[in-house]
């Protein structure tokens, strides 16, 4: 029922206002000015920065990671037709993924003392929600590049997953190999450093808010991209053949579509 397509079209928009209409209404009552390319979302949820409605950015997207949960099973049915291993991985970084964003929610960030012994476990989860929400994406890259030969849909979905995936972390790997070299060789690194640290691409809050859009549309092209299933609940969406009859002059005259798995005699 939940890795129903129509299932998870319906969860969409609700992720889509749980997560994005918490956090603009939050940001909208933030008490100070909030711009969304130079501060980060935990702003949103600290008692300390946002003291009124810090509750209310933790429960939008502490229900959106709720909401996200069948999309895990969904990718492991549909991409593991294709490659089960990679499949597998994908949906489990993706719950754990989901599971540390939700976690994150309820440690709120702190800045005076530690919390279960850690200090910033909220940067923690939040951190370790992007690494593992990233790796989900990229073996469902994976997945997709591997059946691109064999069904349209996959290729679509391998370019475009790939465009939404590749985009906010190739940013967030130039931004920081940039920080490390302005330690390591600060000769000719430093002036670069000083020329875009005063940008949007730099700020740390640009590329969450990113890859939060990222996520989503990601999402929605896993949903809106891949074909339906068949009625079997074993037929996987990306195996499926299509037999063409020839007349005696090699045209085709007619053509049917079959799902299943195909044997030799």
């Amino acid at each position: 029922m939940l890795y129903r397509k129509s299932t998870l079209a319906v969860l969409l928009p609700l992720i889509f206002f749980s997560f994005f209409g918490t956090l603009t209404a939050s940001a909208w009552m933030f008490p100070q000015n909030y711009d969304w390319r130079y501060r980060v979302i935990s702003n949103l949820l600290s008692p300390r920065d946002n003291p009124s409605h810090y509750w209310m950015a933790a429960s939008g997207v502490a229900l959106a990671g709720l909401l996200m949960l069948p999309f895990a099973g969904y990718l492991q049915r549909y991409l593991g037709v294709i490659a089960p291993c990679a499949a597998n991985i994908s949906a489990g970084t993706f719950t754990a993924g989901i599971i540390a964003l939700i976690c994150a929610c309820f440690v709120v960030p702190q800045h005076t003392h530690d919390v279960l012994g850690v200090r910033r476990l909220h940067e923690f989860l939040g951190r370790s929600a992007a690494g593992f929400l990233a790796m989900g994406m990229l073996c469902s890259c994976w997945c997709a590049w591997k059946g691109r030969g064999r069904n349209r849909f996959a290729a679509q979905l391998f370019w475009i997953w790939s465009l939404v995936t590749l985009l906010p972390l190739v940013g967030i790997f130039f931004s920081e190999s940039l920080l490390l070299l302005t330690r390591l060789e600060p000769s000719w690194a430093t002036p670069i450093h000083s020329a875009l640290r005063h940008s949007v691409f730099w700020h740390l809050g640009f590329w969450e808010w990113t890859g939060a859009v990222a996520v989503f549309l990601f999402l929605c092209a896993a949903v809106f991209l891949t074909p339906r299933r068949a009625t079997l609940p074993y037929v996987g969406p990306f195996d499926c053949a299509v037999i063409r009859v020839d007349d005696a002059a090699g045209n085709v005259i007619e053509t049917h579509e079959h799902a299943g798995n195909f044997k030799e005699p």
